[in-house]
């Protein structure tokens, strides 16, 4: 491991940090949501151990019930006041990259802990693999179900307003479209929102990602596609439809 991969960069998450504190004095499901969806959209520092042999592992904790979490840091302060070490590694990760982590079967690890200490907050692996479910993309044998395009009828709680705030936040989205595939029965269905973006390449998809993974704790059982206003599938779904979020 090349000393160029660790993290130099300060890392800040202000919101997620004063939600993380709230979550500590008002343990509701509710509260578990709020820091989810900011979690999801996260950067986090990762610590790592060396060994003598001059190889690194992921830094992970253990608790008086023998489960073992993988640690992982929301700030930068924390990270450095946190550490023992006078010189402590760390390389960056999202909110994705932790949950491969944890869901790796030879780690045989129980969750991820994020700033272990008095403010922390624990993430099983039950919702780790929940949550990871929800965001794999569908098989072959499922995109060839005829699917119909529909305008929905309702909305999961939260979805709204969380399309709006990343769109506002993310200055390269100009438009937001939301609309709703489902089969004939109503036996499958996904959320499909389109984006038109002035970004290009890997950071267009970066956009595409970083917003699937934002919304996804509010949409149930039920998947997204994201995918960019110019892909002739998308064009067609929101054809004569105005924008859920349009920039002004």
């Amino acid at each position: 491991m090349g000393q160029d991969i660790f993290i130099h960069e300060e890392i800040r998450n202000d919101e997620l940090l004063k939600l993380m504190h709230e979550m500590r004095q008002e343990r509701t499901s509710e509260k578990m949501l709020e820091v989810l969806k900011l979690a999801a959209a996260s950067s986090f520092i990762v610590p790592v151990d060396a060994a003598s042999d001059g190889r690194y592992s992921f830094h992970a904790v253990g608790d008086n019930k023998g489960r073992r979490f993988v640690v992982a840091y929301a700030d930068t302060g924390s990270f450095m006041t946190s550490e023992k070490s006078e010189d402590p590694k760390g390389v960056k990760a999202s909110f994705e990259d932790l949950m491969e982590v944890v869901t790796e079967a030879s780690l045989r690890l129980d969750g991820v802990i994020i700033n272990p200490g008095a403010a922390e907050v624990i993430f099983g692996k039950e919702l780790i693999e929940s949550i990871k479910g929800q965001m794999a993309p569908s098989d072959e044998s499922e995109q060839t179900v005829d699917m119909h395009v529909a305008e929905p009828s309702e909305y999961p709680s939260g979805l709204k307003d969380m399309l709006k705030q990343f769109a506002l936040d993310e200055t390269r989205v100009s438009k937001v479209w939301v609309r709703l595939l489902a089969t004939a029965d109503g036996s499958m269905m996904r959320w499909l929102i389109g984006v038109e973006t002035s970004a290009q390449g890997d950071e267009r998809q970066y956009i595409f990602d970083t917003l699937k993974r934002f919304i996804t704790p509010t949409l149930g059982n039920v998947e997204s596609i994201v995918a960019s206003s110019d892909e002739d599938y998308v064009k067609q779904a929101i054809k004569d439809v105005k924008p859920f979020y349009e920039r002004t």
